[in-house]
C-alpha cells in the first residue's frame, strides 16, 4: 500500500513524517462529554489548528485521531484542521469502550452483518457526517483509514466480541489494520486471540495504552506476536514516572523488540493542551520526550524508528 486515507485524501507513505500514533484531535459533542466530564471537550477548530501547528513545527507529521462515531467525532472539523495546518489526520471508524455510549446504543442490538456493513461503508466509500446518529447518512470524501475497538479492564465484554468479529469482517475484505484501547494495559493476549481468531493477523494490530501496565514480559509477549505496542504516558506524570517508560522502551530494544514500538500522545483532555491553557501540549513528545531518549542513549535510528517505520508499517500492512 503506497498511500493512507487522511483528511486531506490518501496521503504518501513516504511523506507521513513522524506519526503519532494515537491521539485526539477533536471530541465534539455526544456520549463522551455527556457522560464523561466537560475537560474532554476538544470542539474548536481555531485552537486545534492552533495546537496542530506547533506539532508541526516541533517536526511532526500525520497525526492517528482514535475518537469514532458516536462519541464525539466529528470529520468535518478534523479537516478543517488538516486544512489549516497542512497536517495529515487518520480518521477512525468503529467503537470505543462500553462507557462511552449509552446502554441502548444500537451497538448491542444490531446484528454483525449489520454492523459490519456500517463501518466497511467508511472505510471503502467515505466516513458518516452524521456519526451514524441516524436516520441520515451524509458521506464524506474521507475514507476511515482504520477500525477501533476496545477491550475493559481485564475483561471483554459480550458486545465487543461481536464487535472485534466485525473488526475482522473489515479487515479480510479491505486490509484495514485495527486499533485496540486497552483499558490500563490490560486484556492484550485475550484481545490479540480474538482477533487472530476474527481474521486479523497481529501485526495488522496496534494495542493502545499498554505501557501503563509496564510488565516487560507481558510487553515481549505481544511483540513477539507482532502487534505494535503503542506508549503513551509521556507528559501524564499521574499515570508513572517518564523514567519507567525510558527503561522498558530501552529493554524492548535489547531484547530484539523495539520494531514493535510507537509513540502516542493520547492529548484527550483541554487540560493537556495549550491553546486551552493547559499543559503539557501537543508537541511535548518531540520537544521533550524524543530529546530525553537521545539524552538516555538512543540512536537516530532508532528514534526515527519509534516515530516512522513501525507505525506506517502498521498503517500499510506492510508487515515483512
Amino acid at each position: 500500500m503506497s498511500t493512507v486515507e487522511t483528511t486531506l485524501g490518501p496521503w504518501p507513505v513516504t511523506d507521513l513524517g513522524r506519526v503519532n500514533a494515537h491521539d485526539h484531535v477533536i471530541i465534539d459533542q455526544g456520549g463522551t462529554t455527556i457522560t464523561k466530564e466537560p475537560d474532554f471537550r476538544l470542539d474548536s477548530v481555531e485552537k486545534g489548528i492552533q495546537e496542530i501547528a506547533a506539532w508541526r513545527a516541533a517536526g511532526g507529521g500525520a497525526i492517528v485521531d482514535t475518537m469514532p462515531f458516536g462519541c464525539g467525532r466529528n470529520a468535518e472539523k478534523l479537516i478543517a484542521i488538516s486544512q489549516g495546518t497542512g497536517v495529515p489526520i487518520i480518521v477512525p471508524t468503529g467503537f470505543q469502550k462500553a462507557g462511552y455510549y449509552l446502554p441502548s446504543h444500537w451497538q448491542h442490538r444490531y446484528t454483525e452483518q449489520e454492523i459490519t456493513d456500517l463501518v466497511l461503508a467508511e472505510i471503502t466509500e467515505g466516513v458518516d457526517l452524521n456519526n451514524y446518529d441516524g436516520p441520515l447518512v451524509r458521506r464524506s470524501h474521507v475514507k476511515a483509514g482504520f477500525v477501533k475497538v476496545a477491550g475493559e479492564y481485564q475483561f471483554v465484554t459480550a458486545t465487543t466480541r461481536k464487535l472485534i468479529r466485525v473488526a475482522g469482517n473489515v479487515h479480510r475484505e479491505t486490509g484495514a489494520p485495527v486499533l485496540v484501547h486497552t483499558e490500563m494495559g490490560t486484556a492484550g493476549e485475550e484481545l490479540l486471540d480474538l482477533l487472530e481468531a476474527a481474521g486479523v493477523p497481529p501485526p495488522a494490530v496496534q494495542l493502545s495504552h499498554v505501557d501503563r501496565n509496564p510488565d516487560l514480559r507481558v510487553h515481549l509477549q505481544l511483540a513477539r506476536r507482532g502487534a505494535l505496542l503503542e506508549y503513551d504516558s509521556p507528559g501524564r506524570i499521574k499515570y508513572q514516572p517518564e523514567s519507567v517508560v525510558v527503561d522498558l522502551m530501552r529493554r524492548m530494544f535489547d531484547a530484539g523488540c523495539g520494531r514493535y514500538v510507537a509513540l502516542g500522545g493520547g492529548m484527550a483532555r483541554r487540560s493537556y493542551w495549550r491553546a486551552y491553557g493547559g499543559g503539557p501540549g501537543f508537541d511535548y513528545l518531540l520537544t521533550n520526550f524524543t530529546p530525553r531518549l537521545r539524552d538516555e542513549g538512543f540512536s537516530e535510528q532508532e528514534i526515527d524508528q519509534i516515530w516512522t517505520v513501525n507505525p506506517r508499517r502498521w498503517l500499510t500492512g506492510d508487515h515483512g
